[in-house]
């Protein structure tokens, strides 16, 4: 080896050496009851502190969907996945009403346990503002209820109507389901 490599070689070597090292230090008795007795006084004040957060958060009115346990989340994404399966049937066309298990297939959600069943039927789709009960079959609720062009251009000009008569003034350019105007 070249000579100038060993000398450096050995120069690292001393200095290694020369520098302090820091050691695990052997656990003694005494020790290990102090630092036991400041863990417990800093896990007193930790969850104290996390208490009073959680009751302020509750004073403010604030709701955090993602502090739910895992089962409440689980069942409200289920819930939610069947009201927009629900409305996407009824926007193809598709206004029949389909039983629990059906929905539960066609939404892929067979391995969901027997009380979120039991809560989806007595409590969350029965209670949805989006969801009709008929007959113990399940079915999307539209806010209006409209099965073409017609009934679409009907139903906008008897609204109109009754807007109208409570403010004449602002009724231009609406003659009928019929005839629309375009206003100018």
């Amino acid at each position: 080896m070249d000579p100038s490599l060993l000398r450096e070689r050995e120069l690292f070597k001393k200095r290694a050496l020369s520098t302090p090292v820091v050691e695990k230090r052997s656990v003694s008795s005494e020790s290990s009851s102090s630092s036991s007795s400041k863990k417990k006084k800093a896990k007193v004040e930790h969850g104290g502190s996390s208490g009073s957060k959680q009751n302020s958060d509750h004073n403010n009115g604030s709701f955090n969907l993602k502090a739910l346990s895992g089962t409440s989340g689980y069942k409200f994404g289920v819930l939610a996945k069947i009201v927009n399966y629900m409305k996407t049937r009824h926007q193809r066309g598709d206004t029949y009403p389909l039983t629990l298990e059906e929905i539960l297939d066609e939404t892929q959600h067979l391995d969901i346990g027997l009380k979120q069943k039991q809560w989806l039927m007595t409590e969350a789709l029965v209670n949805n503002p989006k969801i009709e009960v008929i007959d113990g079959k399940y079915a999307f609720k539209p806010k209006y209820n409209l099965k073409d062009k017609k009934a679409l251009l009907r139903d906008s000009f008897r609204r109109h109507r009754r807007r109208t008569a409570q403010f004449p003034e602002s009724c231009q350019g609406f003659r009928g389901p019929d005839t629309i105007c375009k206003s100018s």
